[in-house]
């Protein structure tokens, strides 16, 4: 009988879900954080985590007896969400605050290695402060950075990149190694006022530059959810957090090699919106509420946005066109005119790249105005971050349709498809097309006699309204410039029509894209 080695084998679970200790776990609910075990089961499918790595821990032995066991702070395992068996990670900060030490490390490697040998998404709960600089003392010797985790880990987190989907949720401060998980991943949240994400926290600010400053002026979600675009989305608490875990993973396919799973809706394809008459109005010069338009073209209660509060004159989000998951980009004229901002273009280009690598056809809802004009938006690169950013609908292989709704002018009015693949397109009577916008391009053209006029106001108005009737998008459909120009309120029944078209191309599309996502 081996009853007192199956004794021993639970004494020794029991120590690692003590974690940190009593004391430390308190701290950590003191601070309104949840415990990782807690933030797991809350997470994950009731009773489905099947952990790896548990008796993981640095042990103190006398005479072959073990007296203490400091459990590996890097818990893992496999467990599901809504069915579905994803790889789950989480740091365990009651202990030497999830210092990454040589265990850490080796479990890290092992992490990738399990969920990309099972192409299963994977969820890391990222509360750490980083390197162990007293590991390096005991050791006694230092290591080229990242050659600890193996060449092999570090390949395979690169790699399921283009693979399987990856969410980051920083719980806590996520620096160094935690900061690059919460990049190196396809969604990422923080939570509001209790996470932050640094590459070096504040102590080594000030010990690096005499700067004393507090975590959240350092990495708070104010400084990465809104002015860098570093993390995607910010979440009210944890549950909060879990649960936007849970809605992101609902629209993605486990892996590159499967499509997205579609679900049962009562909002009728046929459904045609008065109100989509009437939404844009017909002066130029006034805005609108785009996502007034997405509520009545897409699936009731679908609607996912990611990065809202950053690049806000470019929106991203993920939801369902009868049922289908599918991308969304559209442009929100009610900041910058809906302009293509320097801060738009990695918010793009990543939202493309990453429904390109998990096989979500892209709607585009576009009133595209341009890029940015004005001082500031030269010494911040915008053409160069905006053409950059361009590349990503012409190297994406899912399709894409295209629904001009007001303005399309430019090489940011370009970009908005593909010009390498058909892109389907469709126009409402309210799109204006040109290299520029109707006003400032007759001012420019023709400034010399708008000058030169006896009323410059009156003649400017007289050229204006002549340019009117030519950028009408039925003359453009008369050149067969653009393919059709729709009654604003068929948009959702010809999507809905054309997104199951779209699924039956894709299914024959499957497996790793030719072309790395840029994460």
């Amino acid at each position: 009988m081996w009853r007192a080695e199956i004794a021993e084998l639970e004494r020794r679970k029991a120590i690692a879900h003590q974690m940190g200790g009593k004391k430390e776990i308190e701290r950590q609910h003191k601070q309104g954080k949840m415990t990782v075990r807690e933030r797991i089961d809350t997470l994950i499918d009731n009773g489905s985590f099947r952990e790896r790595g548990i008796l993981t821990g640095i042990p103190t032995y006398e005479n072959n007896e073990l007296i203490n066991l400091i459990p590996c702070p890097f818990v893992m395992g496999i467990a599901k969400i809504s069915g579905r068996r994803v790889a789950v990670e989480g740091d365990d900060f009651t202990i030497k605050g999830a210092s990454v030490e040589k265990l850490y490390k080796s479990k890290c490697a092992y992490f990738n290695k399990m969920a990309r040998s099972f192409r299963i998404p994977i969820v890391r709960l990222v509360e750490t402060a980083g390197g162990a600089m007293k590991e390096v003392f005991s050791r006694g010797y230092t290591e080229a950075p990242g050659l600890g985790f193996g060449d092999e880990c570090l390949q395979n987190g690169v790699e399921m990149m283009s693979e399987i989907p990856i969410v980051a949720v920083a719980l806590g401060s996520a620096a160094g190694l935690g900061a690059m998980y919460m990049v190196q991943s396809h969604f990422s949240i923080m939570v509001k006022k209790t996470s932050q994400v640094f590459v070096g926290g504040p102590a080594l600010v000030q010990w690096a530059f005499g700067q004393k400053i507090s975590k959240e002026e350092l990495g708070g979600y104010e400084i990465h959810t809104r002015l860098t675009g570093v993390v995607d989305n910010v979440a009210e608490d944890e549950y909060d957090a879990l649960e936007q875990v849970k809605k992101f993973l609902s629209y993605l396919p486990q892996n590159v090699w499967e499509l997205p799973q579609g679900q049962q809706t009562d909002d009728d394809p046929e459904r045609r919106d008065e109100e989509l008459l009437s939404v844009i109005p017909k002066d130029t010069k006034k805005s609108y509420d785009i996502r007034k338009i997405l509520k009545l073209v897409l699936d009731s209660d679908s609607i996912f946005e990611i990065g809202k509060d950053q690049g806000r004159s470019q929106i991203t989000a993920l939801a369902r066109l009868n049922g289908y998951p599918v991308g969304v980009l559209a442009n929100d004229p009610r900041f910058l005119a809906g302009t293509f901002n320097y801060d738009v273009a990695e918010k793009f280009s990543r939202f493309i790249d990453m429904c390109d690598t998990f096989h979500l056809p892209i709607i585009n809802l576009s009133d595209q105005p341009g890029f940015r004009i004005g001082k500031e938006g030269e010494l911040n690169a915008t053409i160069r971050k905006g053409v950059r950013a361009s590349f990503a609908p012409i190297e994406a292989t899912v399709p894409m349709a295209v629904v001009y709704l007001r303005k399309c002018f430019g090489v940011a009015g370009a970009a908005q498809k593909s010009g390498m693949r058909l892109s389907w397109q469709f126009a409402w009577p309210s799109a204006v097309f040109g290299n520029m916008p109707l006003e400032g391009g007759i001012y420019v053209a023709h400034r010399a006699e708008i000058e030169s006029a006896e009323n410059p106001e009156e003649h400017l108005e007289k050229l204006q309204k002549t340019y009117r009737a030519i950028q009408s998008p039925f003359r453009t459909a008369e050149a067969f410039a653009i393919e059709d120009v729709i009654d604003p309120r068929d948009t959702r029944s010809l999507l809905c029509d054309w997104v199951e078209m779209a699924y039956d191309f894709e299914k024959t599309n499957l497996g790793v894209k030719t072309r790395g996502i840029r994460c």
